[in-house]
């Protein structure tokens, strides 16, 4: 049955909400980490697990429960992901404890993890190809606008209205698009019963990534011997993945994909190490403009949201030059300029301003050029019935690699700060803030090294093409 244009319109406006809460949330979740330690008086070795449990559900689930959606219904999956986030972000609005809040964030991760992949085959579905294009590029515009405005509409909310609002504000955002999906995707449910669920690859790959994410956390504080054996756990669960999923009919991961095809595997590690390097900074640098530095929520939205708007800008113009130049340059250009950016922050007066807008204007800039070429290498490395399994790929990469920047950025952070700081930082415990202050800039650092040294790899891998 053709649909008309209101509907789809409709459709449209549902699935591009659904799109926008999950880049939103996480972000501002990070970015509120020192208003809810100070409201909860909670340590940042407990707050550091807000934004990563959100973060956890979506690389490793997020292809299995697409496969889901296809299998069983992607209409009927997508409100199921919505209620969940509804769920979720009204729980972590109403929380009256730090550890509450940690539950309520993994239960929106769980729900963006259904709402990412269900949005986007959604449109596919519904758009025909002469209009799909535009769709498609309206649903990417919401995930942009989601990560751009976090810091701002973040700091706004936070600093009038109080931080539960975020998550109240989100509820309803949810609540509309519920009501909205029931009135407009009435008669699109297509479901294909014919294929299996990897769950296997699904549960390996999900304790590979958990382990290796908590051992990092929990040995920050306690010494990197302590606890190697969820290391070893998490690297045994990553080979058992791989040996695995090259032997399963319908895989979760389809690896095969990566062999003989040096731009699809390249395209796809250069965005694991764009996210490990760049997904950090709202993170850290709340705490450092709020906590250390003293500027309040607005004002530190002010100053972070230079970054994303460089890269909105620019994505589209990158995207177009791609077409025209080729893609492997354009992205190894934006690599360079971001790890350009983290040698800026180590080299610069970072308690100057001025010296970080320059810095994080770089880096918007070297995100817009990189974002949209790297992407149009990897989705033309691949045939067309490939598309949808290339995008799930990549998607992984790019999850995978916010979960990791944030936790790679935490550990640092609290090993160089010490157990005293980071569980008493928001509790009001009068401490030395010279020292707090040293300490903190010298985890800066290795944080700011290391991502500027995994920038100047993506720049190499960028450029990597069939022999």
């Amino acid at each position: 049955m053709a649909l008309s244009k209101g509907i789809k319109r409709l459709i449209l406006l549902t699935t591009s909400l659904a799109a926008f809460q999950t880049p939103y949330n996480s972000t501002a979740l990070s970015f509120i980490i020192p208003v809810l330690g100070r409201f909860f008086h909670a340590s940042l070795y407990t707050l550091i697990y807000i934004p990563v449990v959100y973060l956890i559900p979506l690389p490793t689930l997020m292809i299995l429960l697409g496969r889901i959606a296809d299998i069983y219904g992607r209409v009927g999956i997508f409100r199921v992901g919505l209620v969940i986030f509804t769920i979720g972000s009204l729980m972590g609005a109403l929380s009256t404890n730090v550890h509450l809040l940690i539950a309520a964030s993994f239960i929106m991760g769980l729900g963006s993890a259904i709402l990412s992949p269900s949005s986007t085959a959604i449109v596919s579905q519904v758009f025909p190809e002469g209009e799909r294009g535009f769709a498609l590029g309206i649903n990417a515009m919401a995930v942009y606008i989601g990560l751009t405005s976090a810091p701002f509409l973040g700091g706004i909310i936070t600093q009038f209205l109080g931080w539960r609002y975020i998550l109240l504000i989100s509820t309803m955002l949810s609540l509309i698009g519920l009501a909205v999906s029931y009135a407009s995707m009435r008669s699109i449910e297509v479901a294909r019963r014919g294929e299996s669920l990897d769950t296997i690859g699904a549960l390996t790959f999900s304790l590979a990534l958990i382990s290796i994410v908590m051992y990092l956390i929990l040995s920050s504080l306690n010494g990197w011997l302590n606890y190697a054996y969820l290391l070893m756990v998490g690297v045994a669960s990553l080979i058992v993945f791989i040996l695995l999923e090259g032997k399963v009919k319908y895989p979760m991961l389809d690896l095969r994909l990566f062999i003989g095809n040096v731009s699809f595997m390249a395209g796809n590690v250069t965005a694991l190490l764009n996210y490990i390097s760049t997904y950090f900074v709202p993170f850290t640098f709340s705490l450092y403009l709020q906590v250390i530095l003293g500027y309040n929520p607005f004002e530190a939205g002010l100053i972070l949201v230079l970054e994303p708007i460089f890269m909105v800008i620019l994505s589209p113009v990158s995207g177009r030059l791609s077409d025209v130049y080729g893609s492997r340059e354009i992205a190894a250009l934006g690599m360079g300029l971001i790890g350009l950016s983290f040698i800026l922050l180590l080299t610069l007066n970072i308690r100057s301003i001025a010296n970080i807008l320059i810095a994080l204007s770089t880096l918007g800039i070297g995100f817009g050029l990189f974002s949209a070429p790297n992407t149009n290498s990897v989705m033309s490395s691949v045939s067309r019935d490939k598309y949808g399994v290339a995008s799930g790929v990549l998607g992984t990469m790019r999850f995978t690699g916010q979960l990791l920047s944030v936790t790679i950025a935490g550990s640092i952070l609290t090993k160089y700060l010490g157990k005293y700081a980071v569980l008493y930082l928001f509790t009001g415990v009068p401490m030395v803030k010279v020292t707090v202050y040293q300490a903190f800039i010298d985890g800066l650092r290795v944080t700011l090294t290391v991502a500027a040294a995994l920038s100047f790899l993506g720049v190499y891998t960028s450029l990597l093409r069939e022999r």
